[in-house]
């Protein structure tokens, strides 16, 4: 019996021993034993310094407590675009120093800052001391930027275009979008079929880039022509493209422009819609003759069904009854639907509260389409926003003779302090100092007369809000009324030198 106990305990003690073993390098205290080394990095991941990789590589060793060896020589492997001088002097590792481990890896990252892609270093043992060398991986440059094929267009306009120069980095990314940069602006000129091929610099052993260009023929606009159109003829649509037969067919524009085309789509349906024909469609259709170089340029025009106004509700409006906004607005119901007449009542409304002090009143349109045919009802939603007066009126104006800068503009304007602010007179005051040619007129002592109102300033108000109980404003008080009152600036260029003796003698 205690030759089987005994057994058993030393068989439990052999299958513990391990496994105690392996807790304690997990331990906080483990990792060498109790107390000793707890916080060290596992060596597996710690990365060899520069000494240990030089003994790899098959250098020699330099312990720390060693006397260093000197540097025999510096080398420079690599190198193509950069000379070998270039990289000697952004380096500190000389030749007849004491070598240095530390000014190497300092001379490695100067290298990578310089622009080089990477670089690597080397020891090799030689008589009295160590050969040290730096392997250097340059990004390519480009060398040179050649063109073949172009007649039309210079060299000097292609290289404008294509965005590329000498000494720049290449990539094959640049050197495409420069292809893609010069074949659109040839096309912009009249070469719609132009071809541009990259010849050299999408390679990685390539040092500069070669375009081939086959320009093609200049494509001209023989004829224009609208197909479709009921609503507008073909005169006024022709004043809404800028792709037009040049005068005498040779002189003047006339050229083909895809760019351009494209745009003359957009801009008739713009003017359609506007007209409210919603679901127009517009598509260009091109036509060359036999020779290839003119072109008859067709607008298929699918003008469909013309939406009319539904309803018009004015949303927001508290100052002004329904029938006063009513009787000022151009749109209409029944009628259709016109985008000037409805900007026309935008702009009227932000008038009509503007003329009453309500100077940053906000009016948008909202036109909705109806799902029981081609209806919208549109809408004008108003924020009213708050009411001001004038208040301090300052002039800020160049030059000489302040008193009399001060009398010429106030003279001029159709407004004062205290009166509530009317947009429409500051406008028309503004109006009449550009028009007075009392101040000098060269851009370059200063903008023409100009008439700034200074938003209330919501610090303040803030302010005035918690710390007065009366609920008055700092800077921006309130009238008796509790009108609000806002600041009016008004800044000029110098007054001309006639301008004062025409104060003093009457003008």
């Amino acid at each position: 019996m205690r030759r089987l106990r005994f057994t058993i305990a030393v068989c439990a003690a052999a299958w513990l021993a391990p496994t105690a073993s392996a807790l304690a390098q997990l331990s906080p205290g483990g990792m060498g034993g109790p107390g000793g080394g707890g916080g060290a990095p596992n060596p597996a991941l710690e990365r060899p310094d520069f000494n240990e990789r030089v003994v790899n590589s098959g250098g020699p060793l330099y312990g720390p407590g060693e006397n260093q060896p000197l540097v025999v020589d510096v080398q420079v492997l690599g190198n193509r675009t950069f000379s070998t001088s270039w990289v000697l002097n952004r380096i500190k590792t000389r030749r007849d120093r004491v070598f240095d481990p530390e000014v190497v890896q300092a001379d490695v990252r100067n290298l990578l800052s310089q622009g080089l892609r990477n670089v690597r270093t080397y020891t090799k043992p030689a008589q009295g001391g160590v050969i040290v060398i730096y392997e250097v991986f340059e990004r390519p440059t480009v060398a040179h930027l050649i063109f073949h094929g172009n007649r039309a267009i210079s060299d000097k306009n292609l290289r404008k275009q294509c965005g590329i120069k000498e000494g720049d980095a290449l990539n094959r990314y640049a050197v495409e979008e420069g292809r893609r940069k010069i074949e659109e602006f040839y096309v912009s000129k009249g070469f719609a079929h132009v071809q541009v091929e990259v010849l050299e610099g999408n390679n990685a052993d390539d040092r500069g880039v070669v375009y081939g260009i086959s320009e093609g023929h200049l494509n001209r606009i023989a004829d224009v022509e609208f197909i479709g159109n009921e609503i507008a003829s073909d005169g006024r649509l022709k004043t809404q493209i800028q792709s037009k037969p040049g005068f005498m067919w040779y002189l003047f524009r006339g050229k083909v422009d895809n760019g351009k085309i494209e745009e003359d789509v957009e801009k008739l349906t713009s003017y359609y819609r506007a007209l409210g024909y919603f679901q127009a469609r517009v598509r260009p259709e091109r036509a060359y003759d036999a020779s290839g170089k003119w072109l008859d340029l067709r607008f298929v025009i699918d003008e469909g069904p013309r939406y009319r106004v539904r309803s018009l509700t004015v949303v927001g409006n508290e100052k002004f009854s329904n029938e006063a906004v009513a009787s000022q607005l151009q749109v209409e119901t029944g009628e259709y639907f016109n985008l000037g007449e409805m900007n026309a009542d935008v702009s009227t409304l932000k008038d009509l509260y503007g003329s009453q002090g309500y100077i940053f009143a906000d009016v948008k349109a909202d036109p909705r389409f109806s799902a029981d045919g081609p209806e919208i009802d549109l809408y004008y939603n108003v924020e009213e926003g708050k009411q001001f007066r004038v208040g301090e009126i300052r002039v800020q104006i160049e030059g000489e003779y302040p008193h009399t800068r001060h009398s010429v503009v106030m003279n001029r304007l159709s407004f004062k302090s205290g009166d509530i602010v009317d947009i429409r007179e500051i406008r028309n005051s503004e109006r009449r100092l550009k028009a007075s040619q009392l101040f000098e007129t060269n851009p370059a002592q200063g903008e023409p007369p100009q008439i700034v109102i200074r938003p209330p300033d919501l610090l303040d108000e803030v302010l005035a809000s918690e710390d007065s109980p009366g609920g008055a404003f700092r800077g921006q008080n309130p009238n008796s009324d509790g009108v609000q009152m806002i600041d009016i600036v008004i800044t000029a260029p110098p007054l001309k030198k006639t301008s004062f003796w025409q104060q003093i003698w009457g003008n």
